[in-house]
């Protein structure tokens, strides 16, 4: 039952952090559509978008593991499963963001 409680805790929480980093993303985002504080708007773009899909896939992944699992039964294979499913996600994407240069750069 703990166990259940603390997922239930990182739901909540990572939902909060998930609409707060979202609200930051796309607010930066529509500062550079309307070329407004164009200089700060792109370093808070390019920061945010790691911490984003972080907290949503924390959100999804504590959702899936309520959805699936039974309250009386251990789950660790479930649960070693998708920290490494994050891991990876994360890992590729900060190689993605560190590899391919930004196109709008040069501008």
């Amino acid at each position: 039952m703990q166990s259940v409680n603390t997922i239930l805790n990182i739901k909540k929480v990572s939902l909060v952090f998930f609409v707060a980093t979202g609200i930051i993303h796309l607010g930066s985002s529509a500062l550079i559509a309307n070329e407004l504080f164009l200089k700060q708007a792109l370093i808070i773009n390019k920061i945010m978008d790691v911490p984003f899909v972080l907290t949503g896939l924390v959100y999804a992944f504590a959702s899936l593991r309520l959805s699936l699992t039974d309250t009386q039964n251990p789950h660790k294979t479930l649960d070693i499963a998708l920290m490494a499913i994050l891991v990876v996600i994360v890992i590729g994407l900060i190689i993605v963001n560190l590899t391919f240069p930004d196109l709008n750069a040069s501008n």
